[in-house]
């Protein structure tokens, strides 16, 4: 994700209110920087250039760093305290004379430790404004230690001096001497990274690659040198060149996954898992055309997250075939956690705070941005964001911005299209019912309704369905414009038409019909009313880790109750429920599906841990779930990684550690929006094909 703590979101949308007038504010900072890592200390003498002459100037500075001006005829205001998290102070300089020039030196500690950004299920993600310690350093604008001038983007060299062995990241290229770094290209921010770093490096067609380890491992560097020139070649082919002269992974001192301007910063265990060079690494790498290339206007709502993902996360799948099934498990994600009191729309979305905010401002953006590929076609899409990327560069611009490109390109009004799926919140849901098929003369007339239920106003949809005619290979396709609540299907056809399938590749973001929604343990993380059952009869050690899981969970939830089984005659119906422990009374409820998970072929007992889920006996709408932990030290693993197993059915892992072993999804075979037409025997399934990948012909410009 693109750099930009929580904290600051507020902060950015107050320095960058509309995005005019800008581009012409490029203040240029020469900084020489001292860094005491053991200290927390950091000393700093900045030499400003501003764009034109000026007598008066107002910035944003750390409270703890006490500025002094060392330009003759420049004076500094007594500092006003700003009302913000971190403490900020404003200073005026004062100028005899209009001038372009000046300095400042200012000193003193930046030591904010990592706090949880938030809390729940998954316990939070940690994060820091600002962090100078002997484990590694990091700064930002977050941080305040450069100061910070409201409505400017900025360039700058820095100068760094770091105790023996220590090195450091920034944007853009490295001094001539190899002491720090500078950077020309308009920016945002003045990034601060350091620490021990073995550094790897490797060139490539488009810019160097390089990785800075905190360890010794030429084989892991390698890995990660390689995937660089491939996905910078990628997405320089899709969009554009890219704008920097190198891409490097840096790995942090916590667990984190930011993106930056030329680089991005990993946690240790993150950078280590085998899946993230294949997901969340190219999703870092993108950013560099949308958030570090393009910066997002945050006034007006964060479109880089979602554009990130439909380009990065969804290609990627896309590309193995498998895109259909990432986008209904999105779908699926925001039917799990997002309720309707809780929806906002894209244009209040500012960045990742918790499954909320992840499920509308990645999953909804990033079907939005597929809505309008297939609105426009693949051609007129790629177009369009490479106008996009091509007029907008190193300026901070919003969802108004992006529209005017794909009208630009595509010649044709946008405007209801963004309206409805930036400006609103909410989401259609479709019925289909009243199907029919009658013999004509010249064929066969297939007739339905297809209604959309939300209570809220209708959408205007393109609709797509799929009809298995008798001897055909494949499916008939078509595309229907659904401007009203009710859309009556009368469709002629020559052959006898099987079975009709609405929207069966997940192409519309819209509520899931409840036959394409298995039950799942996320639909538990994301409820509002939700109890956990704790085993009466079990052992004692077993009841009290049972019980401090279910403490950490309900940590900061009012809508969570705990109970005893013991205390329950029946299991409520109207709230999701955790079953904790094989010696719960109600775990009988779960022995079919624990038994016979598929794939799971292991003969061990004694070490395995399961979350299983099935919907409630008595209330089909709602789920519960079974979690046995074996053995009990397992219990902090488990209370840490299986909130991030959210869109299965069922997870089994294995050991003290715990390692999932594995994970997967009841298969659903009735949903209502597929219905068979033949009066005799239903039709084999037919397959529909995936959507060919964006880049299926792709050729640079």
């Amino acid at each position: 994700m693109k750099s930009v703590p929580i904290l600051l979101l507020l902060l950015l949308t107050s320095l960058f209110p509309a995005a005019q007038a800008q581009q012409s504010h490029i203040i240029h900072h020469d900084l020489e920087v001292w860094l005491t890592p053991e200290t927390g200390g950091i000393r700093v003498e900045d030499h400003i250039t501003l764009p034109a002459p000026l007598t008066s100037l107002a910035f944003n500075l750390h409270a703890a760093l006490n500025p002094v001006a060392t330009t003759p005829g420049v004076t500094l205001s007594a500092p006003e305290k700003l009302n913000s998290a971190l403490p900020v102070e404003r200073y005026q300089l004062q100028l005899s004379q209009p001038v372009r020039e000046f300095s400042i030196r200012y000193d003193g500690r930046i030591h904010h430790p990592l706090t949880t950004l938030s809390q729940g299920y998954s316990g939070g993600r940690e994060t820091s404004p600002g962090l100078i310690s002997s484990e590694g350093i990091f700064l930002s604008i977050g941080s305040h230690w450069f100061p910070v001038i409201e409505n400017s983007l900025l360039s700058f060299t820095m100068k760094i001096h770091l105790p023996h062995g220590w090195s450091a990241v920034s944007q853009g290229e490295p001094l001539a001497d190899n002491s720090g770094w500078k950077e020309s290209i308009p920016q945002d921010d003045i990034y601060l990274i350091a620490a021990p770093y073995h550094l790897y490096t490797q060139a490539t067609p488009v810019a160097e690659a390089q990785v800075y380890l905190r360890s010794d491992d030429p084989q892991l560097a390698e890995t990660y040198l390689a995937a660089t020139s491939r996905y910078l070649s990628l997405y320089q082919d899709l969009l554009g060149e890219y704008p920097y002269s190198k891409f490097a992974l840096v790995e942090n001192f916590w667990e984190s996954g930011y993106g930056m301007p030329s680089f991005t910063l990993l946690g240790p265990r993150v950078m280590r898992l085998p899946f993230i060079i294949h997901s969340s690494y190219p999703h870092e790498i993108l950013h560099n055309w949308w958030g570090n290339g393009v910066y997002v206007d945050y006034a007006s709502g964060n479109w880089s997250e979602g554009l990130t993902t439909y380009l990065a996360d969804h290609l990627l799948k896309e590309q193995q075939g498998k895109g259909a099934a990432y986008r209904r498990n999105s779908l699926q994600s925001y039917a799990d956690y997002v309720a309707k009191s809780d929806d906002f729309p894209l244009s209040g979305f500012r960045g990742h705070h918790g499954e909320i905010s992840q499920a509308v401002g990645y999953a909804k953006s990033m079907m939005f941005f597929h809505m309008l590929r297939m609105q426009l076609g693949d051609s007129l899409f790629i177009e369009g964001l490479r106008h996009f990327y091509k007029h907008n560069r190193f300026r901070h611009v919003g969802f108004k911005e992006l529209q005017q490109s794909f009208e630009a390109v595509s010649k044709q009004p946008l405007d209801d299209v963004f309206k409805q799926w930036v400006q609103r919140s909410g989401a259609p849901a479709l019925k289909l019912s009243n199907t029919n098929v009658s013999k004509t003369e010249a064929g066969y007339r297939l007739t339905a309704q297809l209604q959309q239920t939300q209570a809220e106003a209708s959408y205007q949809l393109l609709v797509p369905i799929f009809i298995h005619i008798e001897g055909s290979e494949g499916p008939l396709q078509r595309t229907l414009v659904m401007d009203r609540r009710n859309l009556e299907i009368d469709l002629l056809l020559q052959q006898r038409p099987l079975r009709l399938s609405i929207d069966p590749r997940f192409d519309l973001f819209r509520r899931l019909d409840s036959g394409e929604t298995p039950a799942t343990l996320g639909q538990l993380f994301g409820a509002h009313k939700l109890t956990i059952v704790l085993p009466s009869k079990a052992s004692k050690a077993a009841r009290e880790s049972y019980r401090k899981l279910a403490d950490s969970w309900s940590k900061g939830q009012s809508d969570i109750e705990i109970r005893r089984d013991n205390e329950l005659e029946q299991l409520p119906d109207g709230r999701f429920i955790w079953i904790f422990g094989a010696e719960n009374r109600f775990a009988p409820l779960f022995d079919p599906a624990r038994n016979k998970l598929p794939g799971d072929k292991s003969q061990k007992t004694g070490q395995r841990s399961i979350a299983v889920s099935r919907r409630h006996p008595r209330n089909p709408q709602i789920s519960i779930a079974l979690l046995n932990i074996q053995p009990l030290q397992a219990a902090s693993g488990i209370a840490r990684k299986l909130p991030h197993y959210g869109r299965y059915s069922y997870v089994l892992f294995e050991g003290e550690e715990p390692s999932m072993q594995l994970k997967g999804q009841w298969q659903t075979t009735n949903s209502g929006l597929t219905v068979d037409l033949a009066q005799e025997k239903s039709p084999a399934p037919f397959n529909i094909p995936e959507h060919q990948p964006l880049t299926t012909g792709l050729r640079s410009e």
